[in-house]
């Protein structure tokens, strides 16, 4: 319902606060005509203009020089605010403290919840893990091979052989733009780092690496960085050199017999059931809104504290979007060190941006300032609340394997194919992804659950949001109750329920490419 001019409201009709005891902003639910009366703590508020959706409105008077607080946190400073008036972008400044390290204390362990402990999901026990799907992989070595790569994956499913193999789920190529032409540091390492990640990756049963035969990250390259991996015997692993193949035709062909002679010992793999322990969930954000720190990721967050507190894992990425949020971070810190460590990926991040010439200020688009978002330190406020509330035990970086149970950081970039990928070669075995304008990216092999954050976003992606998590504003959706029904599909997709993504196939896979300079 739209308010009219003079009509007058109970403020939780219209607008939500998220910390009421320090917010100095509500965030309209709907929009709010100019003239509305908004009854509010033994007070009424006046609407000074028109606020759209998803916008704030300021809920005392601000002097100018203050700084402004949502989710208890300051995320701009006021040029002058009146009560009821719109927060914009004309009358604030992007202006935040800095941190102070002295209130620092180590927190105590996350403690585990032995009901949600005791629950299981229905997955695939691996030597290295617990996987929630079962793929065939290949891998091209380099973007010289990754069309071969992407022909035979696509020639394989297109041939109807799956059908005699029900319990593999797909066989994925990884193309990719990476391995050659650029310096033999970074670049590559990150690549082979990534590559390794997906090959050992629980989700992946076999693996075909396809390489051309003269790339930096050839076959050679590949077997001394995969020499643990080979050597451990975790999957059944096959290699094609391309020049020595008799090129792609021919390389083609011997691709679709090796994968054909390895489809039999895969479907031999069951589900059983596993403890929650063993997922790893990672937490992804994309086309944000203002809901999204609103409803879609306070429920990522609730879950990711349910996964945390059974004994599993969960990680948060995209260090683009956790600009100014290291008081609201501090608390949760294992140590000073974890913290200090955080703190260096930030100013890494920062200082690269710096040397380009660049700023991170892009990160947030027209799109997202539209949608009530009006700088990144609001939008990083919310996009953090998706790591839930448990102990921050470890910082590590780009697609770096998980080293410790609960929260990890990971470093990452806030583009959701790249931030995706990182993710999944660190470990995780299932996301959940939040949207508020509407996305449609997955994952090669890991599945993504699409979490709308408004009713509008899941009325007109039907066939690509998998949750609703805009019923959290409406009366009679508990916050604790869409929390249980989100972990409930966490399982049930853990345990196989294919996701909107899955279903259209879309199979993402970029990899980050900082510090790439082509040669």
């Amino acid at each position: 319902m739209l308010s009219t001019a003079k009509d007058c409201f109970e403020l939780k009709e219209m607008a939500v606060i998220m910390q009421p005891a320090s917010d100095d902003v509500a965030v309209a639910k709907r929009a709010i005509a100019a003239g509305t009366i908004l009854r509010y703590a033994q007070t009424t508020i006046e609407v000074k203009g028109d606020i759209p959706a998803g916008q704030r409105l300021a809920l005392r008077d601000i002097p100018a020089g203050e700084l402004i607080r949502q989710y208890g946190y300051p995320f701009a400073q006021s040029k002058g605010i009146k009560k009821g008036e719109l927060i914009a972008l004309g009358n604030t400044a992007n202006k935040v403290p800095d941190p102070d390290l002295s209130v620092y204390r180590e927190p105590p362990p996350t403690r585990i919840n032995d009901e949600d402990a005791r629950r299981t999901f229905m997955g695939y026990r691996r030597k290295n893990g617990c996987g929630t799907r079962n793929y065939y992989l290949i891998i091209p070595a380099s973007m010289c091979a990754s069309e071969t790569a992407l022909q035979a994956a696509l020639c394989l499913e297109g041939s109807g052989i799956l059908g005699k193999y029900p319990n593999v789920d797909g066989i994925v190529a990884l193309p990719h733009s990476e391995g050659c032409g650029c310096d033999s540091g970074l670049p590559i390492d990150r690549l082979l780092l990534v590559l390794k990640g997906y090959l050992r990756h629980p989700n992946a049963a076999g693996c075909l690496l396809i390489d051309l035969g003269c790339e930096q990250s050839n076959r050679e390259k590949l077997r001394g960085y995969l020499a643990d991996t080979v050597k451990q015997g975790l999957k059944p692993l096959d290699w094609i050199t391309i020049q020595d193949s008799g090129g792609t035709r021919l390389a083609i062909e011997r691709a679709k017999e090796l994968v054909a002679s390895r489809l039999p010992e895969l479907n031999r793999a069951r589900r059983e059931a596993l403890p929650i322990s063993g997922l790893i969930l990672g937490t992804e954000c994309g086309a944000s809104d203002s809901f999204s720190g609103i409803t879609a990721n306070p429920l990522i967050g609730s879950v990711a504290d349910k996964v945390i507190c059974a004994g599993g894992a969960a990680i948060l990425s995209e260090i683009t979007e956790m600009v100014g949020t290291f008081q609201m971070l501090l608390p949760r810190f294992r140590n000073m060190a974890t913290a200090r460590a955080f703190q260096r990926i930030m100013q890494w991040y920062a200082g690269l941006a710096q040397m380009m010439g660049l700023s991170l200020e892009p990160n947030l688009v027209p799109k997202n300032i539209e949608g009530g978002l009006i700088n990144n330190y609001i939008k990083s406020l919310g996009a953090v609340i998706k790591g839930g509330t448990t102990v921050i035990e470890d910082v590590v970086d780009y697609a770096q394997p998980l080293r410790r149970k609960g929260l990890t950081i990971m470093q990452g970039p806030g583009n959701d194919p790249e931030s995706v990928t990182g993710l999944v070669a660190g470990g995780a075995n299932i996301i959940c992804f939040s949207t508020g304008k509407g996305t449609v990216t997955g994952d090669a092999i890991c599945p993504v659950i699409k979490i709308s954050s408004n009713a509008e976003t899941f009325r007109k992606l039907p066939e690509d949001m998998d949750f609703d998590a805009s019923r959290m504003l409406e009366k009679g959706s508990s916050p604790e109750g869409l929390s249980q029904e989100l972990f409930q599909l966490v399982i049930d997709v853990a345990s196989g329920r294919k996701t909107w993504s899955e279903k259209w196939k879309q199979r993402q896979f970029q990899v980050w490419s900082a510090g790439k300079l082509s040669l």
